[in-house]
Parts: C-alpha cells; structure tokens; sequence
C-alpha cells in the first residue's frame, strides 16, 4: 500500500495548487514535492513566490495569475496542457483549489461586494479550475482534485454566513462532480479545516482564541502542515477508492 508520506507516491505526475503563497499553500506544495510530484504552484503575486522557487529550485512551475480571471485561468490550462507532456513534469493529475478568502461581518452590515468577492474567489474560480481540469484529466482516465472547504462551511458560523455560503457552494459542487466524474477515473474531494493557526485567524484576541479552543476535543489550533497531509492522502493512492469524500481537519470541533 501506498502512504501519503512515500516520496514516490506521486512520482511521475503533476499536481496544480492555487493559492501557493499562503501557509496552507506552502505547506500543501511541499508535501506534493515530498512525494515526488511536480506542483504548478499558483500565486497573483510573483515576488510572494520566489521564497518557495529557492526552497524548491527547479521542481516548481509558477504560474502567475490571478483565479478570477476567466480568461488568464484558461490560457494558464493551455500552457499546462503543453507542458505536462514534458517528461520530467507529467501528465496533470492532481488540483488543489486552495485560494480562498474570509471576510467577517453580520448580515446587517455586509457588503455585496464583500459577498461577491468571496463567492468569486471561493467558488466560481475553484469550479471553472476544476471544469478544465478534469478535461486534461479525462485524457487518461485518471486524477484527484481536493477542494480545502472550511467547517464554518460545515457547521455554520455566527457572523460569517457569506464565508460559509461560498465554502458550503464549493461543497455542494464537490460532492456532485464525485459523481459525475468517476466513471472517468477522477475522483473529486474536499478537507474542512477548523480553527488553523494561519494569518487568517491570528488577528483574534486571547480571550477570543480561548473560547474556540475550548471547543476543540484537542485542545489546539491546527497546523498548515495537519491541512497539507490531509490533501497529500486524498491526492495518493492511498485514497483510491475515496470519492465524494469531505475530511475534517479540526481536532473533533464540538458545535
């Protein structure tokens, strides 16, 4: 059997990471690298991505763009279409729609914008990543795609119902394509973080921070690398008979 921790269980295959500059991200694209794949790391910014071109020299491909940009994100798939033919990249057999954003307000102040902005980046980009994906993938009957959700997608959160509406839509995509893509040999997934130690939730006060750990079984934050183990096994072998699959990440959150 194959682990998620052996260095060869994606050797040979690429493996596309949006979002690559973040914690999560990073963490993500190094354990793809770990077990052997190649990673189109994704990233709007190309000065945030050199740090993890130098830790990674030579076995990461940038790809500078930004998700919401219809027209760039079809134009990056053409350039992997002519790259993954090269033999030391391989064929694409892995997505990770890891970029997302969260913003916090109660309803009776949210901006549309803010709601737009979050299903843009949160759903519409990771499905129309996941639409050319599986065309490329279908060619040889054979792929992952792991979508990172969020429990407050899950279980709901108070304050945050436009966040949770666009991680619950990416949900809803995620459970259906499962279906729709299996007899091609793709199959589709998500991992649900909890509470993760990342830039997104540092900005919480002490007092704050204590009253959601001690609604954690675990009694601790999570970690990147928790997050990026999860996805490395839903992307191996270890997980091929698992589609349609949503894995928490949370240390057992109790509602």
């Amino acid at each position: 059997m194959t682990s998620n921790s052996d260095p060869n269980s994606l050797k040979g295959k690429s493996v596309l990471v949006t979002g690559a500059t973040g914690e999560i991200g990073q963490a993500i694209v190094a354990a793809c690298l770990k077990s052997g794949a190649s990673v189109f790391a994704n990233a709007r910014d190309e000065d945030k991505l050199a740090p993890l071109l130098d830790s990674w020299a030579g076995k990461v491909v940038p790809l500078i763009y930004d998700v919401t940009d219809e027209k760039a994100v079809k134009e990056q798939f053409r350039q992997i279409q002519k790259m993954q033919m090269q033999s030391d990249i391989g064929p694409l057999h892995g997505l990770v729609n890891n970029a997302g954003v969260m913003f916090e307000a109660p309803i009776t102040v949210s901006s549309m914008d803010k709601l737009k902005e979050q299903l843009n980046i949160n759903f519409l980009a990771p499905y129309q990543h996941m639409q050319l994906a599986c065309r490329l993938m279908a060619r040889q009957r054979k792929g992952s795609i792991v979508n990172v959700l969020s429990q407050v997608g899950e279980l709901g959160s108070s304050g945050m119902s436009a966040y949770a509406s666009s991680k619950a839509a990416l949900k809803g995509a995620t459970v259906s394509l499962a279906k729709e893509l299996a007899p091609v040999g793709i199959r589709v997934n998500g991992v649900a973080p909890g509470f993760i130690d990342t830039a997104m939730t540092r900005h919480y006060d002490q007092e704050r921070r204590d009253i959601v750990l001690q609604r954690i079984v675990m009694k601790r934050a999570g970690t990147p690398a928790d997050v990026a183990k999860a996805v490395s096994f839903l992307l191996s072998n270890q997980s091929a008979y698992t589609t349609g699959h949503i894995l928490p990440v949370d240390g057992a959150f109790c509602p």
